[in-house]
């Protein structure tokens, strides 16, 4: 007898996309078989290709996990797919995102503003500034 191959592929095999056009350009294609699964990260804008790294499968849960790295942005994701039927994924991620920073009071256009004040308590031989932390404790602070 002839073995019959499996005419129903795991419900993750395919090629996933954002259900909202305008959402994004990414596309998980999901292909291999439980629990040795390959992904490939395409941008469908570009065709760029993300770096796919650390897949692992959780079988209980039928989900997978993985890290994708974007070498043109260097914006890096952790992606979890969990299938909720044939034809969808419940898709979280987790992403780094790119921010412009400035030394203080160098930003364009920083005022210039001196440090917050510092409650300060009297001792026998001198005044010693206390941190903002101490003198909250002791009712002295916003």
């Amino acid at each position: 007898m002839v073995a019959q191959e499996n005419q129903n592929p795991h419900p993750l095999i395919g090629s996933w996309v954002n259900g909202d056009e305008y959402e994004t350009e990414v596309e998980y294609v999901v292909s291999g078989s439980e629990p040795d699964f390959e992904v490939r990260a395409v941008d469908r804008y570009d065709a760029e290709e993300g770096e796919v790294r650390d897949i692992a499968y959780d079988d209980s849960t039928a989900t997978l996990f993985f890290n994708v790295y974007w070498n043109s942005s260097g914006r890096f994701i952790k992606v979890r797919l969990v299938a909720v039927s044939p034809n969808r994924v419940s898709y979280t991620y987790t992403f780094t995102e790119n921010q412009m920073w400035f030394r203080k009071d160098s930003a364009p256009g920083a005022a210039h503003e001196s440090p917050p004040a510092t409650a300060v308590h009297e001792s026998s031989d001198n005044t010693i500034p206390k941190s903002e932390s101490e003198a909250r404790a002791e009712g002295g602070g916003p």
